[in-house]
């Protein structure tokens, strides 16, 4: 077993306590945009762009054609023809009170075809995903995996002889389940026992849980009675109280939680969950209780799947510094050798999570541990927003000047983004224009929600000649809605487009998004009419589904429930009915 590297050991010293961003996303107030102040720029007057000779040409108003046969207008292009199409969606009801911004270019040359307020800077919302995970991809790799492991003295006949530390690296994905994986590989060690602690540091977020949920589960008893509750076997770092009793009636259910945070004179916590009110008869019910009790979870954990290992501890959770340990460890004579490990999904897994299904907070998560892991910082929004801006600076040429981003998630209502700039972005991180896709190409494009198949845009784009030729983000806070992406049904002229519509008032958001599939549609009337072979090809696979928890809707995106919540404690609690 390999000794730990001084390397390591220098660079995750003394790292401070990162909490989550000091962003409120779903307390801002929605900003509007100088564009959506503008008349001009609203549906009702919005004039599209189309490509010819090589430039962007203004198409004719609609009242001017209306008037052709008197007026003989010439005939109108493929091409303006798409274009007016346009400028009626735009000018519909659903569009015509807000700013919408349009901008579709040929993916590969980047030579722009149709193109409306495009140099307005809109809100994309979730759009910034898209930067955030192309950022999080290059720092890390595709394949790069979060560890968490356990360090220690070298066993002696089955027997670790002193304190081991649980040493994370503020993997954003682990749960208490993943401590199974870790007591397994010490197990197969031969480990029977460990003499000592459990040893953690101060920093919640990088050895601990950092979305500390533990299950508990309610059953109905008699009526009158009170209802069975089980929680994770061995899990020390949870007791509960129950007054809670048994309705006679299935519909009268309504229970209530309240949990405390006990510490001893050492600093240790426990968590004590009174479950009161009643529950109907015959029912069940899933409780996650969320807490703050980042590194306790992970400590309690540990010792519950080691105990499931039937491997002893003699000891209880501690508190110490990774270099105090190790000092502590080379004065005894040894230096700690790992004993045991998990290891995260794939970073272009965790993007896909991200992406797919629009997940906010780990979205930020995502960026803020990449940008830290890579400069051996501790993760902060403002160190992820620095990387974020290098990335787009490196791969688009676009400076802090050209746009506004303040989180990886694209949770907040400061956010300004051109369409023409995201599609650029598109452009560059899916790695078109470019001789050959880079591995970090591959996995964002992966990433991606697929027209009528997964994510957040299964549900969109599943006619026949649409599903699973649009691979795309999609955004929305209460005045905003975007989709961006790459649309294919040509291979042999893949576009690259952005469509944004913000208004200063909340928007009816099923029917504008359906304002952006027609407008999706008259583009892709145009390349049917412009192409001689129009044929499939092959899209990323759609990735597993998350589990339920981590699923955040598009149409939950303007209050974040996936933030931290703030609640009294340290210990999040609900009332459940």
């Amino acid at each position: 077993m390999k000794l730990l590297s001084a390397a390591l050991v220098v660079s995750l010293c003394g790292v401070a306590v990162a909490g989550p961003p000091a962003n409120k996303p779903g307390k801002q107030k929605p900003k509007v945009t100088e564009a959506a102040k503008d008349p001009k720029k609203l549906g009702a007057q919005a004039r599209v762009s189309f490509a010819r000779a090589g430039e962007l040409r203004l198409a004719r108003d609609l009242d001017l054609i209306a008037k052709a046969p008197r007026q003989r207008v010439e005939p109108l292009s493929i091409e303006e023809e798409t274009a007016v199409n346009i400028q009626k969606l735009l000018r519909s009801p659903l569009l015509r009170r807000g700013v919408t911004g349009i901008h579709v270019a040929d993916a590969r040359t980047g030579l722009a075809l149709f193109s409306v307020n495009a140099e307005d800077a809109l809100n994309p919302a979730s759009n910034v995903k898209l930067i955030s995970t192309a950022t999080a991809l290059e720092l890390l790799g595709p394949g790069f995996r979060y560890p968490t492991r356990i360090l220690g003295p070298e066993p002696v006949g089955g027997v670790v002889k002193g304190d081991i530390y649980l040493l994370g690296s503020y993997d954003p994905t682990l749960s208490i389940h993943d401590f199974e994986d870790i007591a397994m590989t010490m197990a197969m060690r031969g480990i029977t026992s460990v003499e000592g602690n459990i040893v953690v540091g101060a920093d919640p977020t990088r050895d601990g849980v950092y979305r500390a949920i533990i299950p508990v589960s309610i059953t109905a008893g008699e009526p009158g009675a009170p209802p069975t509750v089980i929680t994770p076997p061995n899990f020390d770092l949870l007791s509960v109280k129950v007054t809670a009793t048994t309705s006679k009636q299935p519909r009268r259910h309504r229970l209530t939680y309240q949990a405390d945070v006990i510490k001893n004179e050492a600093g240790i916590p426990r968590i004590e969950l009174t479950i009161g009110g009643t529950i109907g008869k015959d029912r069940q019910v899933e409780y996650p209780l969320w807490t703050r009790q980042r590194t306790a979870t992970a400590a309690y954990s540990l010792i519950a799947a080691l105990r499931a290992r039937e491997i002893t501890l003699t000891g209880d959770m501690k508190i110490m510094e990774l270099g105090d340990y190790v000092g502590e460890s080379v004065g005894k004579g040894s230096l700690p050798v790992e004993l045991g490990r998990h290891e995260s999904e794939p970073a272009s897994e965790i993007a896909a999570r991200v992406n797919k299904q629009s997940v906010n907070w780990l979205a930020d998560r995502l960026v803020m541990t990449a940008a830290g892991l890579s400069r051996r910082e501790p993760p902060s929004m403002a160190v992820a927003v620095d990387a974020m801006y290098m990335w787009l600076e490196r791969s688009t040429k676009l400076t802090k000047d050209a746009l506004v981003i303040d989180t990886g998630s694209g949770l907040s209502y400061r956010t300004q983004i051109r369409p023409l700039d995201l599609v650029s972005i598109v452009r560059s991180a899916g790695g078109f224009g470019s001789e050959t896709t880079s591995e970090v190409s591959k996995a964002w494009l992966h990433s991606l929600a697929i027209g009528g198949t997964d994510g957040t845009l299964r549900h969109r784009f599943r006619s026949a000649d649409l599903r699973g030729h649009i691979v795309g983000k999609t955004g929305s806070l209460r005045n905003v809605i975007a989709l961006s992406g790459i649309l294919d049904v040509d291979p042999s002229r893949p576009l690259a487009f952005s469509i944004i519509t913000n208004t200063d008032k909340p928007l009816q958001k099923r029917q504008v998004r359906a304002a952006h599939a027609q407008v999706i549609a008259e583009v892709c009337k145009y390349l049917a009419k412009t192409s001689h072979a129009i044929s499939a090809i092959p899209l990323p696979t759609p990735a597993p589904a998350p589990t339920p928890i981590d699923i955040v809707s598009e149409e939950a995106e303007e209050t974040g429930p996936e933030s931290e919540p703030e609640q009294a404690l340290d210990v999040e609690t609900a009332n459940h009915e």
